[in-house]
């Protein structure tokens, strides 16, 4: 039997979140920044036409386009993060897709594999069909591209973001080897920069230059996986659709800092902020974590200031997701690593060895508190139900004013009342 996979891409995600709810942002030049307003993290095509790189920091660009920035027919709109949004705008999409589709495996906050293998339809309608649909219901384009692996379904969906129709379909031999021909190396999923450049300098510039390679000069310079996306992009499955995800073995929450700040007290209460919400998103992936690591960093741009970066990491008695315990862990590292005198830019903490609860060893320490589970139980729904840090474990300062820059922050449109769009 053939295998048919497909992959649905929100075109210009970010923004295009921002545009449903904002439709005057459409057919204008617009970018949105990431954390504290660092760097550009998505653009419009027209913020692409300006010249406007990824990752390239604000105030760069601010600076290199001088006038066109603020003023004109070409002013840039400017959004800051709205990852609360964008996170229920993937919802959404995701479920509609699920509705739908056979099966899927979610790739990223805006990308998801489906599976149409044996379907008893017109896979191509379906997907425009579909595509349609994810219109209709959320305001976001989708581009799906189609093929017989999953790395040529990828290579689709990019024929598919310059087809008017948003569907491509490389099925057909004579398609797919325009599409192989038409890509250049460096574009393939899976080969990225650093392949690509080795490569080229073998002679291989475009996919279809990867197919008709040797395959034992292939395994000698790519390995196993190298010879996987040939397979893959010669139409031969090797890669089958991930119905779960793969287990996690640590779980991060840090940020820089909009100002540096060197005051312990304060430090600590960054630390302790991240502490709680990583603890609350390891309960929400019914896990338990060994050990806890905490880590602090100067401000690297600033060679005038003095430079310190340190981290340190703590074993807990017992795997756990308790915020107490694992509080107590990171305040405990922070005191080991912590130096005067030093204006941090950045900190954050990981929860290490992360175990399934139901799996967990038990522990030679004792059992865990079934009180203490109904207490973070009992806080994560009160969180859940009046907003994030409605409940806290210790004092947290509700303003938070040292969290992060975001002047240009959109609302929250849909999950916050208070910011619910006005209609007139």
């Amino acid at each position: 039997m053939n295998c048919i996979f497909a992959v649905a891409d929100c075109n210009n995600f970010y923004v295009s979140c921002e545009q449903v709810f904002q439709p005057e942002l459409r057919d204008k030049p617009t970018v949105v920044l990431s954390n504290n307003d660092g760097c550009v993290i998505a653009r419009s095509p027209e913020a692409k036409a300006m010249g406007i790189a990824m990752g390239e920091p604000y105030f760069k660009v601010r600076q290199r386009m001088g006038p066109a920035w603020a003023t004109g027919q070409n002013a840039v709109q400017v959004r800051s993060a709205n990852f609360t949004l964008y996170g229920d705008m993937s919802r959404r999409v995701m479920d509609i897709i699920a509705d739908n589709a056979p099966e899927i495996e979610i790739y990223s906050i805006d990308e998801c594999f489906m599976d149409y293998t044996g379907a008893a339809f017109d896979v191509v309608e379906h997907a425009r069909a579909l595509r349609a649909t994810l219109r209709q219901w959320t305001g976001l384009s989708v581009s799906i591209g189609l093929g017989p692996t999953k790395t040529l379904a990828k290579l689709a969906n990019r024929k598919a973001k310059q087809d008017e129709t948003g569907v491509y379909d490389v099925a057909d031999l004579a398609v797919r080897n325009a599409a192989l021909k038409d890509t250049a190396i460096e574009d393939v999923w899976g080969i990225g920069r650093c392949w690509s450049k080795r490569l080229k300098r073998h002679g291989l510039y475009t996919a279809h230059d990867l197919t008709i390679a040797d395959r034992r000069w292939a395994r000698n310079i790519m390995g196993v996986v190298g010879l996987c996306t040939i397979d893959e992009l010669n139409g031969l499955s090797a890669l089958a659709i991930e119905h779960s995800e793969p287990d996690k073995k640590t779980l991060c929450v840090s940020r820089s800092f909009g100002h540096t700040v060197s005051d312990r007290n304060a430090l600590a209460e960054r630390i302790h902020y991240f502490t709680v919400r990583a603890a609350e998103k390891l309960r929400q992936g019914d896990w338990v974590a060994g050990a806890v690591s905490v880590f602090v960093r100067g401000n690297a741009f600033r060679q005038d200031l003095p430079q310190y970066s340190n981290s340190t990491t703590i074993g807990l008695a017992i795997a756990t997701s308790d915020t107490g315990p694992i509080v107590r862990a990171a305040q405990y590292a922070l005191d080991r690593i912590y130096r005067s005198g030093i204006p941090y830019k950045k900190a954050g903490v990981l929860l290490l060895d992360l175990q399934p609860r139901a799996s967990a060893p038990p522990s030679l320490f004792g059992a865990a508190n079934p009180r203490r589970d109904h207490l973070m139980d009992v806080m994560d729904n009160l969180n859940r139900k009046f907003g994030s840090g409605a409940v806290s474990y210790g004092q947290i300062p509700q303003a938070r004013t040292w969290y992060m820059n975001q002047h240009h922050r959109s609302p929250r449109y849909t999950t916050h009342w208070q910011e619910l769009p006005m209609v007139k």
